[in-house]
């Protein structure tokens, strides 16, 4: 496939490298051509070295590949919450402002727990500024197990929060199905790699349409394969329409 019949915004991507396996395409100029390539016209993105170096190095990677194509990218804001407050709050100030949606946040590679207390101190934070926040979620992992979210769903109803991966592998996604049902500021979203027939219609039909936000993951997954599962067999065009453009661009304010 090289282009879709809409305009997508993608909720949930990244640039740069990795360092446990080897990423192809990853330089900030392949990801915005082949995005593109794909219709994807806007892309809130978070640079690769804030899970797994320095925070403060991959948020100004990221705002240097916003300003680089500032047509394209919308800036996603990470904070660690491993370190301490006074480095969680400068950070925040510095880069508050620029910041359309943090994400993510992501307790695997940080290896913190979800509901614990840095997590909420970082939420604290952002309840003074309230903007959508995307959480990674893995059922199979300790520290990102979706159903640690909805304490802090019920915690923060002034935040949209966005279960990253809708709970990633089986038993995470009836999970995180159950939970956005519940919540009004709660969301799911379609970047997940395990795409068993038949899921995204599920969680249309048990969620509704208006409470999934499209993300691709590129550059860690193939952004077409997930584009693709939004044509299984019974998903309408209206409802392609909101997850891979309207509901997004409601969430994220973009005109």
């Amino acid at each position: 496939m090289s282009k879709t019949d809409y305009e997508i915004i993608d909720a949930h991507a990244h640039v740069g490298s990795y360092f446990q396996f080897p990423i192809r395409h990853n330089e900030i100029k392949e990801i915005v051509e082949t995005a593109r390539s794909y219709g994807i016209i806007k892309m809130c993105a978070s640079h690769l070295i804030n899970f797994v170096y320095d925070t403060g190095d991959g948020n100004q990677l990221t705002q240097d590949a916003m300003t680089e194509y500032a047509d394209f990218f919308l800036f996603g804001g990470v904070l660690d919450p491993s370190e301490s407050e006074i480095e969680i709050e400068n950070k925040y100030l510095a880069i508050n402002p620029n910041v359309c949606m943090w994400n993510e946040l992501h307790p695997a590679l940080h290896q913190y727990p979800i509901s614990g207390r840095g997590y909420k101190f970082i939420l604290d934070l952002i309840r003074k500024d309230p903007k959508p926040v995307l959480v990674h979620t893995d059922e199979s992992d300790k520290f990102s197990k979706p159903g640690q979210m909805e304490e802090l769903i019920k915690r923060y109803p002034e935040i949209p929060f966005i279960i990253g991966h809708s709970g990633n592998v089986i038993g995470g996604f009836e999970i995180a199905i159950e939970i956005v049902k519940k919540y009004e500021n709660a969301f799911l979203d379609s970047a997940f790699s395990r795409n068993y027939l038949g899921l995204m219609k599920r969680m249309i039909d048990q969620v509704s349409a208006e409470k999934i936000l499209f993300g691709s993951d590129m550059p860690f997954l193939n952004g077409a394969a997930e584009i693709g599962k939004l044509y299984e067999s019974g998903i309408t065009d209206n409802n392609r329409q909101k997850i891979f453009h309207d509901n997004s661009a409601e969430l994220l304010r973009i005109k």
